[in-house]
C-alpha cells in the first residue's frame, strides 16, 4: 500500500458517495419492480429509463474516476477492479436487452429478464463497497506500520 493520505481521504469520501448512490439505484430498481407487478406499463417504462440512465452514469463515473483512484491507492485491487468492470459490461448488455423488450412493448418479457437482476446488482454493489472499505482500511494500517 502506498503512503498517499490525500488519495486515501478522497477514496474514503468516494466510498461513502458510492454507497449512497447504490441506495438510490436500489430505490429506482424497486420502483420499476413495483410498477411491473402492479401492471402499470407506462410507469414501468419510465422507471426503467430512469434506472438505466442512472446505472450507466454510475458505471461511467466508477470506471473513469473512482476505480483508477482506488487502483492508485492500492494496486493490488486490479484483479477485483477488472472483475467489477466485466460485470458492468454484463449489466450494460442486460440493460440493452431490457430496453429492447420495452421498445417492443413486451413488458412480460422485460419482467422475466428483470428477475434476478436486482440480486446480481446488489451483490455487485456489496463487492464494490467491501473493496473500497478494505482498501482504505489497509491504507490506514499501512500508515501506522
Amino acid at each position: 500500500m502506498h503512503e498517499q493520505p490525500g488519495l486515501r481521504k478522497r477514496i474514503e469520501l468516494e466510498a461513502r458517495r458510492i454507497s449512497a448512490q447504490h441506495r438510490q439505484l436500489d430505490a429506482l430498481y424497486a420502483a420499476l419492480v413495483d410498477a411491473l407487478q402492479s401492471g402499470a406499463q407506462e410507469q414501468a417504462r419510465e422507471d426503467f429509463l430512469r434506472l438505466r440512465e442512472a446505472l450507466l452514469a454510475h458505471f461511467e463515473v466508477e470506471e473513469r474516476t473512482e476505480f483508477p483512484a482506488l487502483h492508485g491507492l492500492d494496486p493490488g485491487t486490479e484483479p477485483e477492479l477488472d472483475t467489477l468492470i466485466d460485470q458492468h459490461e454484463t449489466f450494460r448488455s442486460e440493460l440493452r436487452a431490457l430496453a429492447d423488450c420495452f421498445a417492443a412493448g413486451d413488458v412480460d418479457q422485460a419482467a422475466r429478464r428483470l428477475d434476478g437482476l436486482g440480486d446480481r446488482l446488489g451483490e455487485h454493489e456489496r463487492n464494490e463497497e467491501r473493496l473500497f472499505q478494505r482498501s482504505t482500511a489497509g491504507a490506514s494500517r499501512g500508515r501506522s506500520d
